[in-house]
């Protein structure tokens, strides 16, 4: 019998185990950055959670000595570096529950396997699709309108209700300007009446030039007879 026995075997040997849960932490930390999460069976999430929970505290503490048993575990410096320098930091308040095993709806494909939703817990994290603690409340607030269409919204009712204002405003500026059109059309009717009078007035003026130089030549005719006649 397995009296005091941890672990789980997952119908593997020991070597290959070791060559699971190193790939899943791995990908696991990598996550961090992208999704989130992984999904995989629930039996290899359970079996790799402790392990994944074990690191996460030991990167808390960023020491020389914790950094060489994150390389011994995971074998890959990009990754123990992301570890320290993300992940501890952001889990320095936090004692412990650093992640969650969700089991989901549909099984895997092929064999029918039950599948597991492995992911961090964060405060920016929403709940899965399937997950029984995702209740309407969620539902509603991302239906909910954000707080900037909200005061866009308000912005658009205020501007309904100046728009009276502007209307009259319009209304005045249409009235400025029809008077301005106008007082032009005055001036150009006073101006077409005063070239209209100029004209006539040098069209007389051109009419009784050739009388009075008729005039003029028939006295010149009459100095000229009495003269001859002296």
């Amino acid at each position: 019998m397995r009296h005091r026995v941890a672990g789980k075997k997952l119908n593997r040997n020991g070597s290959h185990r070791k060559a699971l849960a190193k790939n899943l932490m791995r990908s696991f930390v990598i996550e961090w950055q992208g999704k989130g999460h992984i999904v995989t069976t629930r039996s290899k999430a359970k079996f790799v959670q402790p392990k994944i929970e074990k690191l996460i505290s030991l990167s808390r503490n960023k020491t020389v000595h914790n950094i060489r048993r994150a390389m011994a575990i995971l074998g890959d410096r990009e990754v123990v570096q992301l570890l320290f320098d993300e992940i501890g930091p952001y889990y320095s308040e936090r004692p412990g529950g650093y992640t969650r095993v969700l089991r989901m709806v549909k099984p895997r494909l092929g064999d029918a396997a039950v599948q597991a939703y492995l992911g961090y817990v964060r405060e920016d994290d929403e709940y899965p699709e399937g997950d029984c603690r995702r209740t309407d409340d969620d539902s509603a607030s991302q239906d909910a309108p954000a707080p900037a269409a909200q005061e866009a919204d308000a912005g658009d009712a205020v501007t309904a209700a100046a728009d009276p204002a502007q209307g009259g405003d319009s209304e005045q500026d249409t009235a400025s300007t029809d008077d301005a059109d106008g007082d032009n059309t005055v001036e150009a009717s006073v101006q077409d009446q005063d070239s209209a009078e100029e004209e006539s007035t040098e069209a007389a003026v051109s009419e009784e030039a050739p009388e009075q130089d008729a005039a003029d030549e028939a006295t010149d005719a009459e100095d000229s007879t009495d003269k001859e006649q002296q």
